[in-house]
C-alpha cells in the first residue's frame, strides 16, 4: 500500500512536476505511451472470445485471474531506467449460453525513474474503448479520489494522459517521490479504485505484489526481468 503521508506528498509533487510531466508524451520520456500500446495489444485479443472456444476460455480465465507484465518502457533505456510493472485484470461477465466474456478491465502500472525524471509514477488506464474515464486535454491536472485497501480515501490531483492511435487510451497518473517509497508500501494483495466526480472509473485488485516488487528491484539494479514468469495465480 502507499502510506498516507506518501499520498499527501503526491499532490505537492504533481504540482511541482507539472511542467515536466506535461511533456511526458514526447520521445524523451515515452514510458506512458509504450505501456498503453502494450496493454492495447493484449486487450485486442478480446476478439478471440468470438472465435475458437478453447482459446476464448483460456484468455478469459487469464484476464479474470490477472497477471503482471514487466518491461523497460523506453527503447533507449539504460540499465536500471524506465522500469515498469503493469498488472492487468478484468471482471467476469456471465452469459446465458455461449462463452462468458469479461468487463470493466483495467491496468495499474508502477513506473521507475528515467532520464531527467527521478521520481516514480503510479498510473491507471482502462483496457477497452467503452470506458468511463473522462475526456480531457493531455497533460491536464485532474482532481480524483484514490481508494486503496482499507486506507481512508484521498482526493488529490493527478495528471491525465492519452495515447492517440487507432484507439485513444486514457491514463490517470499519480506522481510519487521515489520508486523506493512506492515499493516500500507494496502489499502482496491490494485493491485500488479511482473515482472522478464521484463516479468510479477504475477498480482493480492485484495479487503477487511482493514478487512484482522483486522483479522491479532486479530491473532497477540493471538486471533483466524474468520473462518466463508473468506472475499469475
Amino acid at each position: 500500500m502507499l502510506k498516507k503521508s506518501l499520498l499527501a506528498l503526491s499532490l505537492m509533487v504533481v504540482l511541482a512536476l507539472m511542467p515536466y510531466l506535461a511533456q511526458a508524451q514526447g520521445d524523451e520520456f515515452d514510458v506512458l505511451g509504450s505501456v498503453m500500446d502494450t496493454t492495447k495489444k493484449e486487450i485486442n485479443a478480446k476478439g478471440v472470445l468470438k472465435g475458437n472456444k478453447e482459446e476464448a476460455e483460456k484468455f478469459r480465465e487469464k484476464i479474470v485471474t490477472g497477471w503482471w507484465e514487466f518491461m523497460q518502457a523506453n527503447s533507449k533505456a539504460k540499465p536500471g531506467e524506465y522500469c515498469a510493472a503493469t498488472f492487468i485484470r478484468a471482471k467476469r461477465e456471465k452469459r446465458d449460453g455461449g462463452v462468458d466474456l469479461f468487463k470493466e478491465g483495467a491496468a495499474v502500472t508502477l513506473f521507475g525513474p528515467g532520464g531527467d525524471y527521478r521520481g516514480a509514477l503510479l498510473a491507471f488506464n482502462p483496457l477497452a474503448e467503452d470506458h468511463t474515464f473522462p475526456k480531457l486535454k493531455g497533460g491536464q491536472k485532474v482532481l480524483v479520489t484514490l481508494k486503496q485497501g482499507d486506507e481512508a480515501p484521498a482526493t488529490l490531483n493527478a495528471i491525465y494522459f492519452e495515447n492517440v492511435g487507432k484507439a485513444t487510451i486514457p491514463m490517470i497518473v499519480f506522481a510519487v517521490p521515489s520508486i523506493e517509497a512506492l515499493m516500500d508500501g507494496l502489499e502482496d494483495r491490494w485493491n485500488f479504485e479511482v473515482l472522478y466526480q464521484g463516479k468510479s472509473i477504475a477498480s482493480i485488485t492485484w495479487h503477487s505484489g511482493l514478487k512484482a516488487r522483486d522483479e522491479l528491484k532486479k530491473c532497477l539494479a540493471g538486471k533483466s526481468f524474468d520473462d518466463k514468469s508473468h506472475l499469475k495465480d
